[in-house]
Protein backbone atom coordinates (compact mmCIF):
# COMPACT_ATOMS: atom_id res chain seq x y z
CA UNK A 1 0.00 0.00 0.00
CA UNK A 2 1.37 3.91 -1.07
CA UNK A 3 1.94 5.95 1.65
CA UNK A 4 1.19 9.64 2.32
CA UNK A 5 3.10 11.11 5.38
CA UNK A 6 1.36 14.53 6.80
CA UNK A 7 2.62 16.93 8.87
CA UNK A 8 0.71 17.88 11.67
CA UNK A 9 1.68 21.28 13.49
CA UNK A 10 -0.17 23.24 16.28
CA UNK A 11 -1.88 26.26 14.01
CA UNK A 12 -5.45 24.65 14.88
CA UNK A 13 -7.21 25.57 11.39
CA UNK A 14 -4.36 25.42 8.96
CA UNK A 15 -3.46 21.96 9.73
CA UNK A 16 -7.04 20.75 9.39
CA UNK A 17 -7.04 21.91 6.00
CA UNK A 18 -4.06 20.04 5.51
CA UNK A 19 -5.05 16.70 7.03
CA UNK A 20 -8.15 17.12 4.95
CA UNK A 21 -6.64 17.56 1.88
CA UNK A 22 -4.22 14.75 2.18
CA UNK A 23 -6.50 12.42 3.97
CA UNK A 24 -8.82 13.06 0.49
CA UNK A 25 -6.19 12.19 -1.41
CA UNK A 26 -5.97 8.72 0.95
CA UNK A 27 -8.89 7.57 0.49
CA UNK A 28 -9.05 8.20 -3.53
CA UNK A 29 -5.75 6.55 -4.45
CA UNK A 30 -6.47 3.77 -1.47
CA UNK A 31 -3.26 5.15 0.14
CA UNK A 32 -2.18 4.71 3.79
CA UNK A 33 -1.88 7.61 6.00
CA UNK A 34 0.60 8.68 8.25
CA UNK A 35 0.08 11.79 10.82
CA UNK A 36 3.51 13.24 11.99
CA UNK A 37 4.36 15.96 14.40
CA UNK A 38 7.67 16.98 15.52
CA UNK A 39 8.81 18.28 18.37
CA UNK A 40 11.95 20.49 18.23
CA UNK A 41 14.75 19.59 19.83
CA UNK A 42 15.78 23.27 20.34
CA UNK A 43 13.05 22.37 23.31
CA UNK A 44 14.88 19.61 24.90
CA UNK A 45 18.06 21.50 24.70
CA UNK A 46 16.33 23.80 27.46
CA UNK A 47 16.84 21.47 29.77
CA UNK A 48 13.13 22.17 31.34
CA UNK A 49 11.18 18.89 31.52
CA UNK A 50 8.07 20.42 32.58
CA UNK A 51 8.23 22.20 28.97
CA UNK A 52 8.92 19.08 27.26
CA UNK A 53 6.58 17.35 28.58
CA UNK A 54 3.78 19.90 27.76
CA UNK A 55 5.36 19.98 24.25
CA UNK A 56 4.73 16.54 23.83
CA UNK A 57 1.11 16.61 25.37
CA UNK A 58 -0.06 19.22 22.94
CA UNK A 59 1.76 17.65 20.35
CA UNK A 60 -0.91 14.34 21.32
CA UNK A 61 -3.51 16.11 21.40
CA UNK A 62 -3.23 17.31 17.90
CA UNK A 63 -2.17 14.41 16.37
CA UNK A 64 -5.28 12.98 18.20
CA UNK A 65 -7.27 15.76 16.33
CA UNK A 66 -5.81 15.19 13.16
CA UNK A 67 -6.90 11.62 13.58
CA UNK A 68 -10.38 12.36 14.21
CA UNK A 69 -10.49 14.90 11.04
CA UNK A 70 -9.00 12.12 8.93
CA UNK A 71 -11.60 9.16 9.93
CA UNK A 72 -14.55 11.93 9.19
CA UNK A 73 -12.92 12.43 5.68
CA UNK A 74 -12.72 8.98 5.02
CA UNK A 75 -16.15 8.35 6.64
CA UNK A 76 -17.68 10.51 3.85
CA UNK A 77 -16.07 9.01 0.94
CA UNK A 78 -17.02 5.73 2.49
CA UNK A 79 -13.58 4.60 3.50
CA UNK A 80 -11.80 3.22 6.19
CA UNK A 81 -8.86 4.76 6.02
CA UNK A 82 -5.52 3.21 7.76
CA UNK A 83 -4.17 5.84 9.54
CA UNK A 84 -0.98 5.84 12.01
CA UNK A 85 0.59 8.82 14.05
CA UNK A 86 4.05 9.39 15.17
CA UNK A 87 5.28 12.28 17.37
CA UNK A 88 9.17 12.87 16.48
CA UNK A 89 11.41 14.51 18.40
CA UNK A 90 14.78 16.65 16.69
CA UNK A 91 14.97 18.62 13.47
CA UNK A 92 11.71 19.23 11.43
CA UNK A 93 13.48 19.27 7.98
CA UNK A 94 15.62 16.16 8.55
CA UNK A 95 12.73 14.43 10.12
CA UNK A 96 10.57 14.79 7.27
CA UNK A 97 13.54 14.08 5.05
CA UNK A 98 14.16 10.85 6.17
CA UNK A 99 10.29 9.85 6.26
CA UNK A 100 9.67 11.22 2.36
CA UNK A 101 12.39 8.11 1.69
CA UNK A 102 9.78 5.57 1.71
CA UNK A 103 6.65 8.08 1.49
CA UNK A 104 4.72 8.20 -2.18
CA UNK A 105 3.42 11.53 -0.92
CA UNK A 106 4.80 14.37 1.58
CA UNK A 107 2.46 16.61 2.82
CA UNK A 108 2.95 19.29 5.34
CA UNK A 109 1.23 23.47 5.96
CA UNK A 110 2.01 27.18 5.41
CA UNK A 111 0.35 29.59 7.20
CA UNK A 112 1.09 31.59 4.05
CA UNK A 113 -2.03 33.52 3.58
CA UNK A 114 -1.05 35.93 0.88
CA UNK A 115 0.42 39.49 0.94
CA UNK A 116 3.98 40.28 -0.17
CA UNK A 117 6.12 38.63 2.56
CA UNK A 118 6.07 35.27 3.54
CA UNK A 119 5.64 33.89 6.92
CA UNK A 120 8.00 32.15 8.90
CA UNK A 121 6.55 28.82 8.51
CA UNK A 122 6.09 29.74 5.18
CA UNK A 123 9.59 29.35 4.62
CA UNK A 124 9.97 26.70 6.28
CA UNK A 125 8.25 24.55 4.33
CA UNK A 126 10.40 25.65 1.61
CA UNK A 127 12.98 23.89 3.08
CA UNK A 128 10.82 20.56 4.04
CA UNK A 129 9.93 20.76 -0.22
CA UNK A 130 13.99 20.95 -0.98
CA UNK A 131 15.44 18.10 1.44
CA UNK A 132 12.28 15.83 0.38
CA UNK A 133 12.80 12.78 -1.97
CA UNK A 134 9.01 12.09 -2.43
CA UNK A 135 6.85 14.61 -4.17
CA UNK A 136 5.44 17.77 -1.49
CA UNK A 137 2.26 19.29 -1.54
CA UNK A 138 2.18 22.39 0.45
CA UNK A 139 -0.91 23.36 1.99
CA UNK A 140 -1.40 27.26 2.57
CA UNK A 141 -4.48 28.65 4.81
CA UNK A 142 -6.64 29.57 2.18
CA UNK A 143 -9.99 28.34 0.89
CA UNK A 144 -10.07 26.71 -2.71
CA UNK A 145 -13.38 25.36 -2.20
CA UNK A 146 -15.32 27.21 -4.80
CA UNK A 147 -11.88 27.37 -7.24
CA UNK A 148 -11.80 24.94 -10.32
CA UNK A 149 -8.80 24.19 -12.36
CA UNK A 150 -5.50 22.14 -11.69
CA UNK A 151 -2.74 24.25 -13.20
CA UNK A 152 1.27 22.72 -14.47
CA UNK A 153 4.07 24.05 -15.61
CA UNK A 154 4.90 22.45 -18.48
CA UNK A 155 8.34 22.61 -19.51
CA UNK A 156 9.35 19.24 -21.95
CA UNK A 157 12.03 18.51 -18.85
CA UNK A 158 11.61 15.04 -17.47
CA UNK A 159 10.37 16.87 -14.54
CA UNK A 160 8.39 18.74 -16.15
CA UNK A 161 6.90 15.42 -17.87
CA UNK A 162 6.61 13.71 -14.07
CA UNK A 163 5.01 17.07 -12.77
CA UNK A 164 2.30 16.61 -15.60
CA UNK A 165 1.19 13.29 -15.04
CA UNK A 166 0.28 14.01 -11.67
CA UNK A 167 -1.55 16.65 -12.46
CA UNK A 168 -3.54 14.76 -14.96
CA UNK A 169 -3.95 12.16 -12.45
CA UNK A 170 -5.72 15.22 -10.06
CA UNK A 171 -7.79 16.99 -12.53
CA UNK A 172 -9.23 13.80 -13.91
CA UNK A 173 -9.85 12.64 -9.82
CA UNK A 174 -11.40 16.03 -9.02
CA UNK A 175 -12.68 16.41 -12.99
CA UNK A 176 -11.67 20.02 -13.54
CA UNK A 177 -10.13 21.32 -16.12
CA UNK A 178 -6.00 20.78 -16.49
CA UNK A 179 -4.37 24.43 -17.44
CA UNK A 180 -1.07 23.59 -19.03
CA UNK A 181 1.19 26.65 -18.69
CA UNK A 182 4.43 27.23 -20.90
CA UNK A 183 6.54 30.19 -20.08
CA UNK A 184 9.30 32.14 -22.00
CA UNK A 185 11.22 35.02 -21.66
CA UNK A 186 11.43 37.54 -24.04
CA UNK A 187 14.40 38.16 -25.35
CA UNK A 188 15.74 42.21 -25.09
CA UNK A 189 18.43 43.07 -27.36
CA UNK A 190 21.54 45.86 -26.55
CA UNK A 191 20.08 49.36 -25.68
CA UNK A 192 16.88 48.97 -23.27
CA UNK A 193 19.10 49.16 -20.45
CA UNK A 194 20.76 52.74 -21.77
CA UNK A 195 16.93 53.70 -22.07
CA UNK A 196 17.43 53.40 -26.32
CA UNK A 197 14.46 51.79 -26.39
CA UNK A 198 14.17 47.72 -26.43
CA UNK A 199 14.56 45.64 -29.46
CA UNK A 200 12.61 42.75 -29.19
CA UNK A 201 14.09 40.52 -31.73
CA UNK A 202 12.13 36.99 -33.29
CA UNK A 203 9.38 37.30 -30.76
CA UNK A 204 6.87 35.36 -33.60
CA UNK A 205 9.51 32.63 -33.60
CA UNK A 206 9.81 32.16 -29.95
CA UNK A 207 6.26 32.40 -29.45
CA UNK A 208 5.59 29.75 -32.36
CA UNK A 209 8.55 27.23 -30.36
CA UNK A 210 6.81 27.82 -27.18
CA UNK A 211 3.67 26.36 -28.06
CA UNK A 212 5.18 23.74 -29.79
CA UNK A 213 7.06 22.84 -26.46
CA UNK A 214 3.42 22.95 -25.02
CA UNK A 215 1.85 20.82 -27.62
CA UNK A 216 4.67 18.19 -27.61
CA UNK A 217 3.88 17.33 -23.66
CA UNK A 218 0.48 18.09 -24.28
CA UNK A 219 -0.77 15.95 -27.72
CA UNK A 220 -0.49 12.56 -26.04
CA UNK A 221 -1.86 13.23 -22.91
CA UNK A 222 -5.29 15.01 -24.96
CA UNK A 223 -5.20 11.69 -27.11
CA UNK A 224 -4.91 9.71 -24.14
CA UNK A 225 -7.85 11.51 -21.82
CA UNK A 226 -10.61 12.63 -24.52
CA UNK A 227 -12.88 13.49 -21.77
CA UNK A 228 -10.40 15.22 -20.01
CA UNK A 229 -10.88 19.35 -20.66
CA UNK A 230 -7.40 21.06 -21.18
CA UNK A 231 -6.68 24.69 -21.42
CA UNK A 232 -3.31 25.69 -22.95
CA UNK A 233 -1.56 28.82 -22.16
CA UNK A 234 1.22 29.79 -24.06
CA UNK A 235 3.23 33.29 -22.00
CA UNK A 236 5.53 35.71 -22.55
CA UNK A 237 6.93 36.13 -19.82
CA UNK A 238 8.36 35.57 -16.02
CA UNK A 239 7.05 31.99 -15.55
CA UNK A 240 6.78 32.17 -11.41
CA UNK A 241 4.45 35.16 -12.33
CA UNK A 242 2.23 33.25 -15.31
CA UNK A 243 2.33 29.74 -12.73
CA UNK A 244 1.40 32.07 -9.44
CA UNK A 245 -1.41 34.44 -11.56
CA UNK A 246 -3.00 30.68 -12.65
CA UNK A 247 -2.92 29.11 -10.03
CA UNK A 248 -5.06 32.32 -7.83
CA UNK A 249 -8.42 31.05 -9.62
CA UNK A 250 -7.25 27.34 -9.55
CA UNK A 251 -7.76 24.51 -7.06
CA UNK A 252 -4.59 23.13 -7.40
CA UNK A 253 -1.27 24.10 -8.84
CA UNK A 254 2.31 21.50 -9.47
CA UNK A 255 5.61 22.05 -10.78
CA UNK A 256 8.32 20.28 -11.00
CA UNK A 257 11.95 20.82 -9.19
CA UNK A 258 15.32 19.85 -10.93
CA UNK A 259 17.90 17.64 -9.70
CA UNK A 260 19.03 16.49 -6.16
CA UNK A 261 22.91 17.50 -5.65
CA UNK A 262 24.06 18.28 -2.89
CA UNK A 263 22.83 21.37 -2.70
CA UNK A 264 19.43 20.59 -3.86
CA UNK A 265 18.60 19.09 0.04
CA UNK A 266 18.40 22.91 0.84
CA UNK A 267 17.62 24.34 -2.53
CA UNK A 268 14.63 24.34 -5.09
CA UNK A 269 14.81 25.24 -8.46
CA UNK A 270 13.96 28.93 -9.33
CA UNK A 271 10.50 28.13 -10.49
CA UNK A 272 9.46 26.00 -7.85
CA UNK A 273 10.85 28.37 -5.23
CA UNK A 274 9.17 31.13 -6.40
CA UNK A 275 5.74 29.53 -6.46
CA UNK A 276 6.39 28.31 -3.22
CA UNK A 277 7.42 31.56 -1.92
CA UNK A 278 3.70 33.05 -3.18
CA UNK A 279 1.14 30.54 -2.37
CA UNK A 280 -2.34 30.78 -4.28
CA UNK A 281 -3.25 27.45 -2.77
CA UNK A 282 -2.91 24.01 -2.23
CA UNK A 283 0.73 23.72 -4.41
CA UNK A 284 2.55 20.29 -5.15
CA UNK A 285 6.38 19.94 -6.40
CA UNK A 286 7.22 16.81 -8.05
CA UNK A 287 10.76 15.48 -8.93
Amino acid sequence: MTEIVVGVNTAEEGCARTVTWAAERAAARGASLRLVHVVDSQIEATGDAELLLAAHEKARGCLDAAVERAERVGAAAGVELDIATDLEQGQTVEVFERLSRGADLLVVGSDWHGGKRPSRRGVHSLRIAAASHAPVAVIPDVDVSARRGVVVGVDGSVEGEHALAFAVAEATRLDQPLVAVHAWDIAVMVGGEYGYGVAMVGTDELSRAAAEVLDESIDPVAAANPDLEIVRRVVAGDPVTALVDEASEASLLVVGSRGRSALARFLLGSISHGVLAHLEGPTVVVR
